[in-house]
């Protein structure tokens, strides 16, 4: 449960993240796109008013509108040839602010000689748009907004989008149902192009975490899988130590209690018993021992000159002096000197692991072939099975610590053996290889060099 909740809390820390991320992201969208849109309102009134006054100066001195707010109750004269235009007559005029009033009316005058050229306030909406850095492609257009209707447009193909932006409406009549409008036709590559930086963090930061869920989740699983490996390596542990402390308690009961002991055969055999018993426990305590040391950085070879071939003969008469189904050991010796240097006891251990395995796993009978070759300056013992062999799969799998491929409850083990022998070779400046197929028995090679430098 307690990996179950880990996954639960990393996976709900993560989406928080993203849901945070896209919160900011948005809201800095939202933030730009109304810059952006207010920067386009303070350009389509300056383009406007400089189209204005460049018509305005086109316009002869004699032709220049005169355009002003009168007091509605001061009288008005006017000369011979004076227009006058009477807004209290119009209905639907808002009269709030007296310079668009202005604006309007002197739009009104030179709309008759000089109409608005919608391609000019183009020209001069992009040159002071590319003064702010943005390049957006635009285009203006006269709207009748009463009728929602484009009355001109520098667009052929124009089209309503959200994703456009248009600046505010610039009234040109009184009533201002006639506005122009600058309309931006890709004002998301400016907004996205000022949050390259933002972006490119929150993917980074995205990609990262995703990275570390993941690293988080294997790692969960590697120390799910260790602990219970560790579990199924304490209910080995006990039952393997319990089966020789039990023999042993039936031999010693059998002396104590029968006249046993006085039999010098009888004495030697259950003597010899638990002798073969506390040798297998010693050996399996010194292979945890060892494991524990190593990983603690404290273990080290006890280095000896020995007689490999007389080793390997031990090994054999134990092996035959016990056996419990009828077994076959054939020994090829090739080498030239049988002595090494080499941690005798530690050496002793692995063999006898591997042959262990080979009788553990074959069928009733056991046919072992071990060979012993010289190369390179380096002792090679191969120690060949008629077992059960191991699948391909599994193969990088058996030499580590707690792995057990064979998962047959009958067939008892700590799940340490092959991961000793590897690390005891690995010490010694050597290596351990196998060869194995399903039903074909397996073959492990020990290279050992034969002169330590360590």
């Amino acid at each position: 449960m307690r990996y179950k909740r880990l996954t639960q809390l990393s996976i709900c820390f993560v989406i928080l993240i993203f849901l945070s991320q896209a919160f900011l992201i948005f809201r800095l969208f939202q933030i730009n796109k109304e810059l952006l849109n207010r920067e386009l309102n303070l350009v389509s009134q300056e383009a406007y008013n400089l189209d204005m006054n460049t018509r305005i100066n086109t316009v002869s001195l004699k032709d220049h509108p005169t355009v002003s707010i009168e007091d509605p109750k001061k009288k008005i004269e006017l000369e011979p040839g004076d227009k006058f235009c009477n807004i209290d007559a119009i209905p639907g005029i808002d009269r709030s602010n007296s310079m668009t009033l202005i604006n309007i009316g002197m739009e009104m005058f030179l709309s008759k000689k000089k109409p608005i050229q919608l391609q000019v306030i183009d020209s001069i909406a992009s040159a002071l748009l590319s003064k702010d850095d943005i390049h957006s492609a635009l285009y203006s257009r006269i709207v009748d907004t009463k009728n929602n209707k484009i009355l001109a447009s520098t667009q052929k193909n124009y089209h309503s989008s959200s994703l456009l932006i248009k600046s505010k409406n610039i009234p040109l009549n009184f009533q201002q149902t006639k506005v122009l409008q600058i309309v931006l036709l890709n004002p998301m590559r400016d907004i996205f192009s000022q949050m390259t930086g933002i972006l490119a963090g929150s993917f980074l930061l995205s990609l990262f975490c995703i990275y570390c869920l993941f690293v988080l989740q294997r790692t969960l699983a590697r120390q799910k899988k260790l602990a219970q490996s560790k579990n199924d390596f304490y209910n080995q542990v006990s039952h393997e130590l319990k089966r020789p402390i039990s023999v042993m308690y039936k031999a010693v009961d059998s002396l104590l209690n029968t006249k046993a002991i006085d039999d010098p055969k009888k004495r030697e055999k259950y003597l010899g018993v638990s002798m073969d018993e506390l040798n297998r426990m010693n050996g399996k305590i010194d292979m945890i021992l060892t494991l524990s040391m190593e990983e603690e950085g404290m273990f080290n070879l006890n280095l000896s000159d020995f007689n490999l071939v007389d080793l390997i003969q031990e090994l054999k008469e134990r092996f035959l002096g016990v056996a419990s189904k009828p077994i076959n050991i054939r020994i090829e010796n090739l080498l030239n000197k049988p002595f090494i240097t080499a941690d005798r006891d530690h050496l002793y251990q692995c063999i006898s692991n591997l042959m262990e395995n080979a009788i553990k796993y074959s069928e009733e009978s056991v046919d072992i072939s071990m060979k012993l070759t010289e190369e390179n300056g380096s002792v090679l013992i191969a120690v060949q099975d008629n077992g059960s062999g191991i699948k391909k799969e599994d193969l990088g799998k058996i030499f580590e610590k707690f792995a057990r491929v064979n998962t047959d409850k009958k067939m008892h083990g700590f799940g340490i053996g092959l991961s000793y022998v590897k690390q005891i070779i690995e010490k010694h400046g050597g290596r351990i290889s196998v060869k194995s197929e399903p039903g074909k028995g397996s073959e492990f090679i020990l290279q050992i060099p034969k002169i330590q430098t360590c």
